[in-house]
């Protein structure tokens, strides 16, 4: 859409430009034959901050703008492997919202093309159908234990930098997850970590006590 780059550099403009800035917007999602079927992700009803970014990402990359902190942010502790990091748009979103602001807008700004066999990004199933899909790959082992490994290489790398808070919040979230199944579910209950959905929300806590993340 011809107004996606203006709309991102008001929005930034609008913050401290002194410390690293991420701007993402939803998505008008479109079929193959460019026919709208609905905008993604549509309800984010919790702050977009470091809670959220360690467990699920809700930015998405074609409509992600950055400023020059952010790009010096992450390229100063790039990671030796990729094989721990799930998605270049989670990274950002999880460094940003760390050490900056993550602005959201609501407002799509970009075509999303869903193909008949997209598997990332976003879905038009109905969401019987998106969890039958989400538990079966969890399951077969296709999403088992990536966002544990990616926390883990996270502050490895940036933990030095982060507030006392975070640090110790992270640090009892992987610490409280090598436990056993008690101890995971006491932990589960007051974790500050959070999906924005509140299904989502009890998929994330099965999946943690089955030590499955």
């Amino acid at each position: 859409m011809p107004n996606k780059l203006a709309q991102a550099v008001a929005h930034l403009r609008n913050q401290d430009g002194s410390r690293p800035l991420m701007y993402c917007s939803a998505t008008q999602m479109v079929s193959q034959t460019l026919e709208p079927l609905k905008v993604w992700p549509a309800d984010i009803p919790r702050p977009v901050s470091f809670y959220n970014a360690l467990i699920e990402n809700v930015c998405v990359g074609c409509t992600m703008v950055i400023n020059k902190e952010t790009l010096q942010l992450v390229k100063k502790r790039i990671p030796d492997s990729l094989d721990k990091l799930i998605m270049h748009d989670w990274w950002i979103y999880l460094c940003t919202s760390s050490f900056g602001k993550v602005v959201f807008d609501p407002e799509p700004y970009i075509w999303y093309r869903q193909h008949q066999n997209n598997v990332l990004g976003g879905s038009t199933d109905g969401w019987v159908s998106k969890w039958r899909k989400r538990l079966s790959r969890f399951a077969k082992g296709k999403n088992r234990y990536i966002l544990s490994k990616q926390a883990q290489q996270f502050i490895q790398l940036y933990g030095q930098d982060m507030s006392p808070q975070m640090y110790k919040d992270m640090d009892q979230f992987l610490d409280s997850y090598q436990k056993g199944v008690f101890s995971r579910m006491k932990y589960i209950w007051q974790s500050p970590f959070y999906r924005q959905s509140r299904l989502d929300n009890w998929i994330y806590k099965l999946v943690f006590v089955l030590r499955k993340l």
